[in-house]
């Protein structure tokens, strides 16, 4: 009978964000890459990257809600679409119904324009 070994669970490491924070300035302030900058700290590379990503995001996120339109103006730009939109359909109709007209042959007896 084959004995098999269960391979040892690898439990997940969890850094404080204060850690986290620490290791992110000595990442960007010493000039090094990350991978030698995780090699000292004991972590992989991919994991400072991480780390950066969700800050980036919030720094984005914050920008966004400043650009944010108010309420009022949005509202105004609706109307003004809509507004814009009824006097497209109506330019639509009148053309519908000049290439109707134009369309039409011509009354017996009238001659035919030299096309």
């Amino acid at each position: 009978m084959k004995t098999q070994l269960s391979k040892p669970s690898r439990t997940k490491a969890r850094y404080t964000e204060e850690y986290k924070q620490e290791a992110l300035e000595l990442w960007r302030n010493s000039g090094r890459s990350a991978a030698k900058v995780a090699a000292e700290l004991g972590i992989r590379a991919p994991l400072l990257y991480r780390w950066a990503r969700p800050k980036r995001q919030s720094n984005s996120s914050a920008s966004e809600s400043k650009s944010k339109r108010s309420v009022e103006e949005l509202e105004a730009e609706i109307r003004r679409l809509q507004a814009e939109n009824a006097k497209l359909l109506e330019q639509r109709e009148v053309l519908k119904k000049s290439l109707g007209i134009l369309s039409e042959a011509p009354p017996r007896g009238m001659p035919e324009s030299n096309r």
